[in-house]
């Protein structure tokens, strides 16, 4: 059993169309599959696609990088208003901040106000949430202090050291490992796969991008998890099965999926 707890399948890149894509996943181990949303359009995608497939869930939210998109209240608002119209909807995300892409400091302040107003809003609709923290640790470590997630949530695609992992751990989050696990000179997650408790531990694709090696520089599936997996059993002498189980069982732990 299998579970990619990050996939932003609706993505144009995917030519062969949705169905497609999630019927090719089913029929190559996947069992589940979490869908993000990253702004109120894509959001009602995820929401879409999860009410075709009893396999898949979703979640919503407003992504750093789309902050200038939208007026705060509004996003909000509207945020809210989708989450009446699903039961598949799991989480608030992808939610956070991205001091990779976005160096303007107005802008950066304008990711925290989402951002805190987005874990308030999961608190109110006890959910989990799902971070994006991109050269952002310091300053996410510190709002996540402030504005507790009461529901918990994953620290997706992790980048962090050892010693920003334990910060997080210690706040109860899950850790999300992706592709770069799997590159040669990626060392930052290969070090945090060898020493996060397993059951902390949540395996994803963020499809269509980071793809795993041996298909690195191709676009990224879900199913192309299962080399995230292996690479993670390898890393800590673990058999791929045991990595397998633990895993599909975290995420549905934290998504309450039942």
């Amino acid at each position: 059993m299998i579970f990619d707890t990050h996939c932003h399948i609706y993505d144009d890149k995917y030519e062969e169309g949705i169905d497609k894509v999630v019927e090719t996943c089913l029929m190559n181990g996947i069992s589940l599959m979490m869908i993000p949303g990253d702004n109120i359009n894509n959001s009602k995608k995820a929401i879409d696609i999860a009410s075709r497939f009893e396999e898949v869930y979703c979640a919503i939210g407003i992504h750093p990088e789309e902050v200038d998109s939208i007026d705060l209240e509004e996003g909000i608002k509207q945020l809210k208003e989708l989450y009446l119209t699903s039961n598949k909807i799991k989480a608030i995300g992808e939610i956070g901040l991205d001091r990779y892409w976005v160096k303007d400091e107005k802008t950066i302040n304008k990711q925290k106000e989402f951002f805190i107003a987005q874990i308030e809003l999961a608190n109110e609709l006890h959910l989990p949430i799902i971070v994006h923290d991109r050269e952002a640790h310091g300053l996410t470590l510190e709002i996540l202090k402030k504005h507790t997630p009461k529901y918990g949530g994953v620290l997706h695609c992790f980048s962090g050291s050892l010693e920003y992992m334990n910060e997080i751990l210690k706040m109860g989050f899950y850790i999300g490992l992706d592709g770069p696990v799997t590159w040669k000179k990626a060392e930052a997650p290969k070090l945090v796969a060898r020493n996060i408790p397993l059951e902390k531990l949540l395996v994803e694709t963020d499809s269509p991008y980071l793809t795993p090696h041996p298909y690195r520089g191709k676009i990224n599936y879900p199913y192309y998890v299962k080399y995230v997996i292996d690479e993670i059993a390898k890393i800590r002498e673990n058999n791929s099965r045991e990595i397998e189980e633990a895993t599909y069982e975290n995420g549905k732990r934290l998504f309450g999926i039942r």
